[in-house]
């Protein structure tokens, strides 16, 4: 539905998740207890840019690969799992509802009692063989080609 004409395989969604250090600093400035990154599980995590700037990013390039946002993370119970030790607990999921639900940042859709967290992606390349070998790295710098208006606009 969101991805129309991707092959999205050994994923429950979609096969990359963009997140930013700064949203994580920013929710960690909520919270008693701070969370690290792992709750959330991005295999994209970049540094330098405004929190939750990261929902707005249209198109990406990394390493001359083509990525697409193509919805908003909504975050399921995972993050509210200490990943040392297995043990669940309300947080960062009660705080993000007051900020991060879909009623705050997507108030003209549905899902108003979802939290977000980062946003799935796709990579233009990965649909024929011209990404074959190429990889991201560590350090690579992110080229941000074009942006959702507003949150409101971002799928999710």
């Amino acid at each position: 539905e969101y991805a129309q004409g991707y092959k999205i395989t050994f994923t429950d969604c979609f096969p990359f998740l963009i997140a930013s250090q700064g949203s994580l600093d920013a929710l960690n400035e909520l919270l008693k207890e701070p969370v690290p990154i792992n709750r959330f599980r991005p295999n994209i995590l970049v540094d330098g840019c405004h929190p939750y700037a990261e929902d707005l990013w249209k198109t990406m390039k990394i390493n001359k690969l083509t990525f697409d946002g193509v919805k908003l993370c909504d975050r399921c119970k995972v993050p509210t799992i200490n990943q040392e030790n297995g043990i669940p607990g309300s947080e960062p999921t009660e705080t993000m509802l007051t900020f991060r639900s879909g009623e705050v940042i997507r108030p003209s859709h549905k899902n108003k009692q979802k939290v977000y967290f980062g946003q799935n992606l796709v990579c233009k390349e990965s649909v024929s063989a011209k990404g074959k070998g190429r990889i991201v790295k560590v350090g690579d710098p992110v080229y941000v080609l074009q942006t959702y208006p507003c949150s409101d606009e971002v799928p999710a």
